[in-house]
Protein backbone atom coordinates (compact mmCIF):
# COMPACT_ATOMS: atom_id res chain seq x y z
CA UNK A 1 0.00 0.00 0.00
CA UNK A 2 1.23 3.71 -0.22
CA UNK A 3 1.99 3.66 3.46
CA UNK A 4 4.49 0.88 2.61
CA UNK A 5 5.95 2.29 -0.33
CA UNK A 6 6.71 5.64 1.44
CA UNK A 7 8.58 3.73 4.49
CA UNK A 8 10.63 2.01 1.43
CA UNK A 9 11.33 4.80 -0.14
CA UNK A 10 12.72 6.59 3.29
CA UNK A 11 14.37 3.32 4.17
CA UNK A 12 16.09 3.59 0.69
CA UNK A 13 16.93 7.56 0.88
CA UNK A 14 18.60 6.62 4.37
CA UNK A 15 20.84 4.10 3.73
CA UNK A 16 21.96 5.63 0.47
CA UNK A 17 22.69 8.61 2.45
CA UNK A 18 24.91 7.07 5.57
CA UNK A 19 26.92 5.56 2.24
CA UNK A 20 27.72 8.92 1.30
CA UNK A 21 27.73 10.47 5.15
CA UNK A 22 25.92 12.90 4.86
CA UNK A 23 24.03 12.33 8.11
CA UNK A 24 23.12 15.09 10.39
CA UNK A 25 26.50 14.77 12.10
CA UNK A 26 28.52 14.81 9.67
CA UNK A 27 26.75 17.96 8.55
CA UNK A 28 27.20 20.05 11.67
CA UNK A 29 30.66 19.04 11.33
CA UNK A 30 31.11 20.88 7.71
CA UNK A 31 30.79 23.61 8.97
CA UNK A 32 29.42 25.19 5.63
CA UNK A 33 27.27 23.72 3.14
CA UNK A 34 30.08 24.39 0.37
CA UNK A 35 32.49 22.44 2.29
CA UNK A 36 30.53 19.10 2.58
CA UNK A 37 29.69 19.98 -1.37
CA UNK A 38 33.22 19.57 -1.66
CA UNK A 39 33.72 16.30 -0.38
CA UNK A 40 31.62 14.64 -2.69
CA UNK A 41 33.88 15.16 -5.44
CA UNK A 42 35.65 11.73 -5.71
CA UNK A 43 36.64 9.91 -9.18
CA UNK A 44 34.71 7.16 -10.46
CA UNK A 45 35.89 3.56 -10.97
CA UNK A 46 35.23 1.44 -12.79
CA UNK A 47 35.02 -2.71 -12.50
CA UNK A 48 33.93 -5.27 -14.92
CA UNK A 49 30.43 -5.26 -14.80
CA UNK A 50 30.51 -1.17 -15.58
CA UNK A 51 31.31 2.38 -13.87
CA UNK A 52 30.52 2.60 -10.18
CA UNK A 53 28.07 5.24 -9.14
CA UNK A 54 29.66 8.20 -7.31
CA UNK A 55 28.95 9.58 -3.79
CA UNK A 56 27.75 12.28 -5.69
CA UNK A 57 25.42 10.28 -7.85
CA UNK A 58 24.12 8.42 -5.12
CA UNK A 59 23.10 11.45 -2.71
CA UNK A 60 20.74 12.36 -6.00
CA UNK A 61 18.91 9.24 -5.65
CA UNK A 62 18.62 9.51 -1.79
CA UNK A 63 17.46 12.85 -2.54
CA UNK A 64 14.77 11.91 -4.98
CA UNK A 65 13.91 8.55 -2.62
CA UNK A 66 13.09 11.45 0.53
CA UNK A 67 11.33 13.37 -2.01
CA UNK A 68 9.11 10.93 -2.95
CA UNK A 69 8.54 9.83 0.78
CA UNK A 70 7.74 14.06 0.88
CA UNK A 71 7.90 16.14 3.71
CA UNK A 72 4.54 14.84 5.22
CA UNK A 73 5.81 11.35 6.21
CA UNK A 74 8.77 12.71 8.22
CA UNK A 75 7.66 14.71 11.15
CA UNK A 76 11.25 14.53 13.26
CA UNK A 77 11.85 18.59 12.78
CA UNK A 78 15.89 17.84 12.72
CA UNK A 79 15.55 15.31 10.03
CA UNK A 80 13.32 17.51 7.63
CA UNK A 81 16.31 20.21 8.10
CA UNK A 82 18.77 17.28 7.32
CA UNK A 83 16.63 16.43 4.24
CA UNK A 84 16.12 20.09 3.00
CA UNK A 85 19.55 20.17 3.01
CA UNK A 86 20.59 17.27 0.81
CA UNK A 87 17.89 19.18 -1.59
CA UNK A 88 20.02 22.26 -0.95
CA UNK A 89 23.32 20.37 -1.86
CA UNK A 90 21.88 18.41 -5.34
CA UNK A 91 20.22 21.14 -6.64
CA UNK A 92 23.42 23.62 -6.50
CA UNK A 93 25.11 20.36 -8.51
CA UNK A 94 22.06 20.84 -10.86
CA UNK A 95 22.81 24.67 -11.36
CA UNK A 96 26.52 23.95 -11.93
CA UNK A 97 25.37 21.95 -14.62
CA UNK A 98 22.96 24.06 -16.15
CA UNK A 99 20.16 22.10 -15.60
CA UNK A 100 18.52 24.92 -13.85
CA UNK A 101 14.86 23.16 -14.62
CA UNK A 102 16.04 20.47 -11.80
CA UNK A 103 18.00 22.94 -9.97
CA UNK A 104 14.43 24.62 -9.16
CA UNK A 105 12.72 21.42 -8.34
CA UNK A 106 15.32 20.19 -5.37
CA UNK A 107 15.33 24.27 -4.23
CA UNK A 108 11.36 23.93 -3.75
CA UNK A 109 11.61 20.39 -2.25
CA UNK A 110 14.46 21.37 -0.10
CA UNK A 111 11.78 24.50 1.12
CA UNK A 112 8.71 22.49 1.40
CA UNK A 113 10.75 20.00 3.95
CA UNK A 114 11.61 23.45 6.10
CA UNK A 115 8.23 24.52 5.93
CA UNK A 116 6.96 28.13 6.97
CA UNK A 117 8.05 29.96 9.71
CA UNK A 118 11.74 28.63 10.30
CA UNK A 119 13.81 31.16 9.89
CA UNK A 120 15.10 31.44 13.46
CA UNK A 121 18.50 29.82 14.28
CA UNK A 122 17.97 27.10 16.92
CA UNK A 123 21.67 26.33 17.31
CA UNK A 124 21.62 22.68 15.78
CA UNK A 125 21.53 23.67 12.06
CA UNK A 126 21.58 27.36 10.80
CA UNK A 127 17.75 27.50 9.94
CA UNK A 128 18.72 31.05 8.93
CA UNK A 129 21.25 30.18 6.23
CA UNK A 130 19.44 27.54 5.34
CA UNK A 131 16.46 28.79 4.11
CA UNK A 132 18.46 32.09 2.78
CA UNK A 133 20.56 29.64 0.64
CA UNK A 134 17.38 27.57 -0.66
CA UNK A 135 15.41 30.25 -1.46
CA UNK A 136 18.26 32.15 -3.63
CA UNK A 137 19.08 29.25 -5.31
CA UNK A 138 15.23 28.94 -6.10
CA UNK A 139 15.23 33.22 -7.09
CA UNK A 140 18.54 32.05 -9.40
CA UNK A 141 16.88 29.14 -10.84
CA UNK A 142 13.72 30.87 -11.78
CA UNK A 143 15.58 33.62 -13.25
CA UNK A 144 17.70 31.28 -15.47
CA UNK A 145 14.33 29.74 -16.60
CA UNK A 146 12.82 33.16 -17.42
CA UNK A 147 10.26 32.97 -14.85
CA UNK A 148 10.12 36.25 -13.49
CA UNK A 149 6.97 35.78 -11.31
CA UNK A 150 8.84 32.90 -8.65
CA UNK A 151 11.82 35.15 -9.15
CA UNK A 152 8.94 38.25 -7.59
CA UNK A 153 7.89 35.39 -4.90
CA UNK A 154 11.35 34.30 -3.71
CA UNK A 155 12.89 37.26 -3.32
CA UNK A 156 10.60 38.94 -1.25
CA UNK A 157 10.64 36.06 1.12
CA UNK A 158 14.00 36.93 1.40
CA UNK A 159 13.44 40.70 2.07
CA UNK A 160 10.70 39.76 4.90
CA UNK A 161 13.29 37.57 6.55
CA UNK A 162 16.81 38.71 6.59
CA UNK A 163 18.48 41.83 7.20
CA UNK A 164 19.28 44.14 4.61
CA UNK A 165 22.95 43.79 4.35
CA UNK A 166 22.34 40.46 3.67
CA UNK A 167 19.40 40.60 1.23
CA UNK A 168 22.15 42.40 -1.61
CA UNK A 169 22.47 39.37 -3.51
CA UNK A 170 17.93 38.65 -3.67
CA UNK A 171 18.26 42.36 -4.64
CA UNK A 172 20.75 41.71 -7.67
CA UNK A 173 18.67 38.91 -8.71
CA UNK A 174 15.17 41.20 -8.99
CA UNK A 175 16.88 43.60 -10.86
CA UNK A 176 18.51 41.42 -13.31
CA UNK A 177 14.88 40.21 -14.10
CA UNK A 178 13.50 43.61 -14.35
CA UNK A 179 16.29 44.29 -16.67
CA UNK A 180 14.43 40.98 -19.04
CA UNK A 181 11.29 43.60 -19.49
CA UNK A 182 13.22 47.06 -19.99
CA UNK A 183 12.40 48.26 -16.71
CA UNK A 184 15.45 50.74 -16.32
CA UNK A 185 14.15 53.28 -14.63
CA UNK A 186 12.87 50.84 -11.99
CA UNK A 187 16.23 49.44 -11.70
CA UNK A 188 18.34 53.22 -11.30
CA UNK A 189 15.47 54.04 -8.90
CA UNK A 190 15.71 50.79 -6.75
CA UNK A 191 19.71 50.70 -7.07
CA UNK A 192 20.36 54.26 -5.96
CA UNK A 193 17.76 53.56 -3.03
CA UNK A 194 19.85 50.85 -2.02
CA UNK A 195 23.22 52.35 -2.65
CA UNK A 196 22.50 55.55 -0.22
CA UNK A 197 21.23 52.68 2.52
CA UNK A 198 24.97 51.38 2.47
CA UNK A 199 25.99 54.72 2.96
CA UNK A 200 27.84 55.07 -0.07
CA UNK A 201 27.65 59.22 -1.16
CA UNK A 202 25.06 59.10 -3.83
CA UNK A 203 22.94 62.14 -4.79
CA UNK A 204 19.24 61.48 -4.12
CA UNK A 205 18.12 63.20 -7.69
CA UNK A 206 20.58 63.21 -10.68
CA UNK A 207 23.96 65.36 -10.79
CA UNK A 208 23.87 67.97 -12.57
CA UNK A 209 27.55 68.78 -15.12
CA UNK A 210 29.01 70.90 -12.42
CA UNK A 211 28.29 67.80 -9.60
CA UNK A 212 30.11 66.00 -12.26
CA UNK A 213 33.07 67.52 -13.25
CA UNK A 214 33.84 67.96 -9.30
CA UNK A 215 33.35 64.09 -8.69
CA UNK A 216 35.15 63.43 -12.37
CA UNK A 217 38.54 65.85 -9.88
CA UNK A 218 38.19 63.72 -6.57
CA UNK A 219 38.25 60.50 -8.27
CA UNK A 220 41.37 61.65 -10.49
CA UNK A 221 43.24 62.79 -6.67
CA UNK A 222 42.40 59.72 -5.31
CA UNK A 223 43.84 57.69 -8.25
CA UNK A 224 47.07 59.46 -9.04
CA UNK A 225 48.51 57.37 -6.12
CA UNK A 226 47.19 54.44 -7.70
CA UNK A 227 49.72 51.90 -9.45
CA UNK A 228 49.65 48.67 -11.01
CA UNK A 229 51.30 46.84 -9.14
CA UNK A 230 48.66 46.71 -6.30
CA UNK A 231 46.32 44.43 -7.65
CA UNK A 232 48.81 41.48 -7.63
CA UNK A 233 49.46 42.64 -4.37
CA UNK A 234 46.26 43.28 -1.99
CA UNK A 235 43.98 40.14 -0.26
CA UNK A 236 40.49 39.27 -1.68
CA UNK A 237 37.53 41.29 0.33
CA UNK A 238 34.96 39.35 1.81
CA UNK A 239 31.79 38.52 0.19
CA UNK A 240 29.64 41.96 1.42
CA UNK A 241 32.27 43.98 -0.65
CA UNK A 242 31.44 42.10 -3.68
CA UNK A 243 27.93 42.52 -3.28
CA UNK A 244 28.15 46.14 -3.13
CA UNK A 245 29.99 46.28 -6.40
CA UNK A 246 27.34 43.67 -8.19
CA UNK A 247 24.44 46.03 -7.02
CA UNK A 248 26.32 49.05 -8.48
CA UNK A 249 27.46 47.35 -11.26
CA UNK A 250 23.74 46.16 -12.24
CA UNK A 251 22.63 49.59 -11.45
CA UNK A 252 25.30 51.19 -13.79
CA UNK A 253 23.97 49.00 -16.59
CA UNK A 254 20.68 50.20 -16.51
CA UNK A 255 21.81 53.68 -16.58
CA UNK A 256 23.26 53.30 -19.83
CA UNK A 257 20.23 52.22 -21.47
CA UNK A 258 18.64 55.36 -19.99
CA UNK A 259 21.82 57.85 -20.90
CA UNK A 260 21.26 58.82 -17.48
CA UNK A 261 23.54 61.63 -15.53
CA UNK A 262 24.10 58.90 -13.04
CA UNK A 263 26.16 56.79 -15.53
CA UNK A 264 29.37 59.19 -14.78
CA UNK A 265 28.61 59.47 -11.19
CA UNK A 266 28.13 56.00 -10.45
CA UNK A 267 31.08 55.12 -12.27
CA UNK A 268 32.92 57.66 -10.39
CA UNK A 269 31.08 56.42 -6.77
CA UNK A 270 32.57 52.75 -7.67
CA UNK A 271 36.06 53.86 -8.53
CA UNK A 272 36.49 55.68 -5.10
CA UNK A 273 34.92 52.53 -3.21
CA UNK A 274 37.22 50.13 -5.18
CA UNK A 275 40.42 52.70 -4.02
CA UNK A 276 39.18 53.31 -0.77
CA UNK A 277 38.66 49.58 0.39
CA UNK A 278 42.04 48.46 -1.98
CA UNK A 279 39.76 46.14 -3.42
CA UNK A 280 40.74 45.04 -7.31
CA UNK A 281 38.20 42.28 -8.05
CA UNK A 282 36.86 41.12 -11.52
CA UNK A 283 34.09 43.65 -10.24
CA UNK A 284 35.73 46.68 -9.98
CA UNK A 285 37.00 46.32 -13.59
CA UNK A 286 33.72 47.89 -14.80
CA UNK A 287 34.94 50.90 -12.63
CA UNK A 288 38.21 50.92 -14.07
CA UNK A 289 36.90 51.02 -17.77
CA UNK A 290 34.19 53.45 -17.70
CA UNK A 291 37.06 55.75 -15.89
CA UNK A 292 39.07 55.38 -19.28
CA UNK A 293 36.19 56.10 -20.51
CA UNK A 294 35.26 59.44 -19.28
CA UNK A 295 38.84 60.48 -18.96
CA UNK A 296 38.20 60.44 -22.97
CA UNK A 297 34.71 61.98 -23.07
CA UNK A 298 35.25 64.72 -20.35
CA UNK A 299 39.27 65.72 -20.52
CA UNK A 300 39.84 64.35 -23.83
CA UNK A 301 42.85 62.84 -22.36
CA UNK A 302 42.94 59.89 -24.40
CA UNK A 303 46.39 58.93 -22.84
CA UNK A 304 44.74 58.54 -19.64
CA UNK A 305 42.06 57.18 -21.11
CA UNK A 306 44.03 54.41 -22.05
CA UNK A 307 46.49 54.02 -19.09
CA UNK A 308 43.04 52.70 -17.10
CA UNK A 309 41.64 50.62 -19.71
CA UNK A 310 45.30 48.41 -19.71
CA UNK A 311 44.43 48.52 -15.66
CA UNK A 312 40.66 46.90 -16.35
CA UNK A 313 42.50 44.81 -18.41
CA UNK A 314 44.78 43.42 -15.93
CA UNK A 315 42.24 42.91 -13.17
CA UNK A 316 40.13 40.77 -15.54
CA UNK A 317 43.14 39.07 -16.27
CA UNK A 318 42.76 38.05 -12.61
CA UNK A 319 39.66 35.86 -12.87
CA UNK A 320 37.87 33.54 -14.79
CA UNK A 321 35.69 34.86 -17.41
CA UNK A 322 32.22 36.25 -16.93
CA UNK A 323 29.34 38.85 -18.08
CA UNK A 324 31.88 41.03 -16.41
CA UNK A 325 34.38 40.00 -19.03
CA UNK A 326 31.90 40.33 -21.69
CA UNK A 327 30.71 44.08 -20.84
CA UNK A 328 34.63 45.83 -20.00
CA UNK A 329 35.92 44.20 -23.17
CA UNK A 330 32.90 45.98 -25.14
CA UNK A 331 33.53 49.13 -23.33
CA UNK A 332 37.28 49.43 -23.71
CA UNK A 333 37.67 48.14 -27.25
CA UNK A 334 34.68 49.97 -28.61
CA UNK A 335 34.55 53.11 -26.80
CA UNK A 336 38.56 53.42 -25.65
CA UNK A 337 40.73 52.07 -27.54
CA UNK A 338 38.89 52.44 -30.62
CA UNK A 339 40.46 56.13 -30.60
CA UNK A 340 44.11 54.95 -31.18
CA UNK A 341 43.59 51.22 -32.52
CA UNK A 342 43.28 50.34 -36.22
CA UNK A 343 39.54 49.81 -37.03
CA UNK A 344 40.05 46.06 -38.42
CA UNK A 345 41.51 44.46 -34.84
CA UNK A 346 38.87 46.83 -33.13
CA UNK A 347 36.64 44.46 -34.88
CA UNK A 348 38.35 41.32 -34.08
CA UNK A 349 38.75 42.44 -30.21
CA UNK A 350 34.57 43.15 -30.24
CA UNK A 351 33.75 40.07 -32.00
CA UNK A 352 35.81 38.07 -29.79
CA UNK A 353 34.02 39.93 -27.13
CA UNK A 354 30.41 38.31 -28.67
CA UNK A 355 31.46 34.81 -29.12
CA UNK A 356 33.30 34.60 -25.70
CA UNK A 357 29.82 35.96 -23.95
CA UNK A 358 28.00 33.62 -26.21
CA UNK A 359 30.48 30.66 -25.26
CA UNK A 360 29.87 31.18 -21.38
CA UNK A 361 25.38 31.95 -21.31
CA UNK A 362 26.46 35.96 -21.27
CA UNK A 363 24.00 36.66 -23.87
CA UNK A 364 22.49 39.74 -22.62
CA UNK A 365 26.28 41.34 -21.74
CA UNK A 366 27.37 39.84 -25.97
CA UNK A 367 24.90 41.70 -27.40
CA UNK A 368 26.60 45.15 -26.92
CA UNK A 369 29.81 43.98 -28.78
CA UNK A 370 27.99 42.80 -31.28
CA UNK A 371 26.00 46.17 -32.10
CA UNK A 372 29.51 47.52 -32.18
CA UNK A 373 30.65 45.05 -34.60
CA UNK A 374 28.17 46.49 -37.35
CA UNK A 375 28.97 50.11 -36.86
CA UNK A 376 32.88 49.61 -37.18
CA UNK A 377 31.89 47.48 -40.24
CA UNK A 378 30.20 50.59 -41.86
CA UNK A 379 33.37 52.35 -40.81
CA UNK A 380 35.56 50.51 -42.50
CA UNK A 381 33.66 50.59 -45.90
CA UNK A 382 31.81 47.41 -46.12
CA UNK A 383 29.41 46.98 -48.92
CA UNK A 384 26.02 47.96 -47.44
CA UNK A 385 24.49 45.21 -48.58
CA UNK A 386 25.91 42.30 -46.34
CA UNK A 387 26.27 44.76 -43.81
CA UNK A 388 22.26 45.33 -44.01
CA UNK A 389 21.84 41.21 -44.57
CA UNK A 390 24.36 40.59 -41.40
CA UNK A 391 22.20 43.47 -39.26
CA UNK A 392 19.19 42.11 -39.87
CA UNK A 393 20.58 38.51 -38.40
CA UNK A 394 21.80 40.15 -35.48
CA UNK A 395 18.41 42.45 -34.68
CA UNK A 396 16.71 39.24 -35.01
CA UNK A 397 19.02 38.01 -32.08
CA UNK A 398 19.17 41.08 -30.27
CA UNK A 399 15.32 40.95 -30.14
CA UNK A 400 15.90 37.92 -28.01
CA UNK A 401 18.33 38.48 -25.70
CA UNK A 402 18.56 42.66 -25.54
CA UNK A 403 15.73 44.97 -26.56
CA UNK A 404 18.01 47.83 -25.81
CA UNK A 405 20.43 47.10 -28.03
CA UNK A 406 18.00 46.00 -30.34
CA UNK A 407 16.69 49.68 -30.97
CA UNK A 408 20.19 50.83 -31.45
CA UNK A 409 20.65 48.50 -34.22
CA UNK A 410 17.19 49.34 -35.93
CA UNK A 411 18.77 53.15 -35.76
CA UNK A 412 21.90 51.25 -37.89
CA UNK A 413 19.60 49.82 -39.78
CA UNK A 414 17.40 52.83 -40.78
CA UNK A 415 20.88 54.57 -41.69
CA UNK A 416 22.42 51.59 -43.63
CA UNK A 417 18.93 51.88 -45.59
CA UNK A 418 19.07 55.59 -46.25
CA UNK A 419 23.12 55.44 -47.28
CA UNK A 420 21.57 52.40 -49.78
CA UNK A 421 18.76 54.47 -51.01
CA UNK A 422 16.18 52.24 -49.75
CA UNK A 423 12.94 52.75 -48.27
CA UNK A 424 13.33 50.70 -45.05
Amino acid sequence: DLSQRLDLHFNIALFLGLKTSMNSASIQAMGSIEDGFKNLYISESKTAEGPVLSERSLLSIATDHINHAGPDFILELSQRKLFATWNLIVGKEMSVRSNFGCALHYYEQGILFIGNGVWIDDGVISNHQLCLDLYEGASNASLAMRNHKLVDYYTSVIFQNVRFERSIPAWIILMTSLESFGKHKEIVDKGIRLIRRLNIDVPPSPPGPRELVESMAATTRLASGFRVEQIRKVQSRGRHVRNVFQLIIRTIVATFSLSSPYLPCLSFVMMQYSLQNEFYGIETSVAFANFAYFNIVMKQDYIGGQHWATVALEILNQAPPSSITVRVNWIIHGLVMVWSVPLKETKRKLFDAYQLGMKIGAFSASMYPLCFCSRIALLEGENLTLLSQSVTLDLKMMAKYNRHCAKLVVLDMLMIDELRGVDS
